[in-house]
């Protein structure tokens, strides 16, 4: 669903399985027909999104801390 429609993830199969693939069009024609399937759909990756951003703000968070002196660190840890 990426606006490029490239893939953002990929999957290895380590044991025997079914791929199954929609295309863009299949989606949005489900969507239409059967809105209760585009609002789940709409919850689902929005999600994600959220998940993804939570995610990317520890890893921004840690990053601070690793890069700060052990100084401010020991600031930021004393009580107020």
């Amino acid at each position: 669903m990426a606006p490029d429609q490239l893939r953002t993830q990929t999957l290895e199969c380590i044991e025997d399985g079914e791929v199954l693939q929609i295309t863009y069009e299949q989606v949005k024609q489900l969507c239409y027909q059967n809105p209760r399937f585009g609002f789940y759909f709409l919850q689902l990756t929005t999600r994600r999104l959220f998940e993804n951003i939570a995610s990317l703000e520890r890893e921004l968070a840690a990053c601070k801390v690793a890069s700060a002196s052990p100084r401010e660190v020991g600031a930021s840890l004393s009580p107020s």
